[in-house]
């Protein structure tokens, strides 16, 4: 088995409740809807409980740009009355590995390539959507600009 890059590290992503907005095309499209589940969340009184993240199902390099897959979620305490779009579910316990990307969304390849390769060639195997986790939700900082990636898996 080949080692996994020295910037991987396993870990175990607890279990969350989260408010989620789905979505189908560009990952591009993922801040804002992001932004959209905040304002909705703090308009409704809701409490945030974590850091934002999205769920993305699909590699853009083998699905089509219209058909991809994703979610933004923002964890939340308590409960609340799904409304319009947006939606509830709870995440379960999942062991993850993780790592970080620096740099623009356009560059994600360069970490998702080689992170993803380390896994399967360590003998594990990818079990859910990746999450991206990222620290705020503001103008100047989105999606791919230095944030967590978090891939569930299992060994085979």
């Amino acid at each position: 088995m080949k080692r996994m890059a020295a910037e991987t590290r396993m870990t175990t992503s607890p279990k969350v409740t989260v408010a989620y907005l789905e979505l189908r095309g560009p990952y591009a499209g993922v801040g804002e809807a992001m932004k959209s589940l905040k304002a909705w969340i703090d308009a409704k009184g809701v409490e945030q409980s974590g850091y934002p993240f999205c769920l993305f199902y699909d590699n853009p390099l083998e699905t089509p740009e219209a058909e991809l897959r994703s979610e933004a979620c923002i964890p939340v305490s308590g409960s609340f009355r799904p409304e319009g779009e947006v939606r509830v579910k709870e995440l379960d316990e999942t062991e993850v590995a993780e790592t970080r990307h620096s740099g623009l969304p356009d560059d994600f390849h360069r970490t998702y390539g080689p992170f993803l390769e380390g896994l399967l060639n360590s003998g594990y195997e990818l079990i859910g959507p990746s999450r991206e986790y990222y620290m705020t939700v503001a103008e100047a900082k989105g999606p791919g600009l230095g944030f967590l990636i978090r891939q569930p898996v299992s060994r085979k």
